[in-house]
């Protein structure tokens, strides 16, 4: 059973990248940017879900499951900030280039080595999934006026991406270690991913539309 909630983890993953990749025709450059981030979170998600389920079957060898441990923690560091991120940076209006989004991923992987060294891997895993929460739940509040939807999905990503974690309780089980090590607990994730990626899809039309609206606002491209 645990296989097959990480098949449709995997699955819903993927099936929102594709859903995503649409919205991002007609897009500004840089609502375009953030949907791309969006969908490397998605796909770091199923890229870690889809191994998961074949261990589970005992259908690989050693070396598909080093690969998942991989995908599994860029998964549980990276899928939640840069989905907060990316429905921040459209409910905001904020403008930047879109390379600062490889910045972005950069300097998550530069300071996870920097937390090994400082052995305060768990503390940085959690500043990361703070960081990503409050982004969510700051696009719910930009958007509390104009479009309910945008709430409803941010609020239901927060709570069952980390229901999980508050499930375990005294336990101290790490945000998102679904992802990494087989749980039933999984099974929350598929509907917090789904809302966190259809919220930054909602964000992306309403926000970020035609280049033709609010062209007055738009900074003229660097030459």
């Amino acid at each position: 059973m645990t296989a097959i909630v990480y098949v449709l983890l995997g699955a819903s993953a993927l099936g929102l990248c594709v859903w995503l990749w649409r919205h991002r025709v007609g897009r500004r450059e840089g609502a375009r940017g953030a949907i791309t981030a969006g969908l490397v979170a998605l796909v770091l998600v199923a890229s870690s879900a889809l191994p998961l389920a074949f261990v589970q079957w005992d259908m690989v060898g050693k070396s598909v499951e080093h690969a998942q441990r991989i995908m599994g923690l860029a998964a549980q560091h990276m899928s939640l900030p840069l989905l907060g991120f990316a429905c921040l940076y459209l409910a905001s209006g904020w403008r930047w280039q879109p390379v600062i989004w490889s910045r972005i991923i950069l300097g998550i992987l530069a300071f996870y080595e920097l937390s090994r060294y400082l052995e305060w891997q768990t503390g940085y895993l959690w500043l990361l999934t703070l960081i990503g929460a409050v982004g969510l739940a700051a696009s719910g509040l930009l958007n509390i006026g104009r479009d309910r939807r945008v709430g409803i999905l941010c609020l239901a990503a927060i709570v069952c991406l980390l229901a999980p974690t508050l499930i375990s309780g005294l336990t101290g089980q790490l945000p998102l270690l679904s992802l990494l090590d087989a749980s039933s607990h999984a099974s929350w994730l598929i509907p917090g991913f789904i809302a966190a990626g259809m919220a930054v899809g909602v964000l992306a039309e309403q926000a970020h539309n035609d280049s033709q609206n609010q062209p007055e606002h738009e900074t003229p491209s660097e030459s």
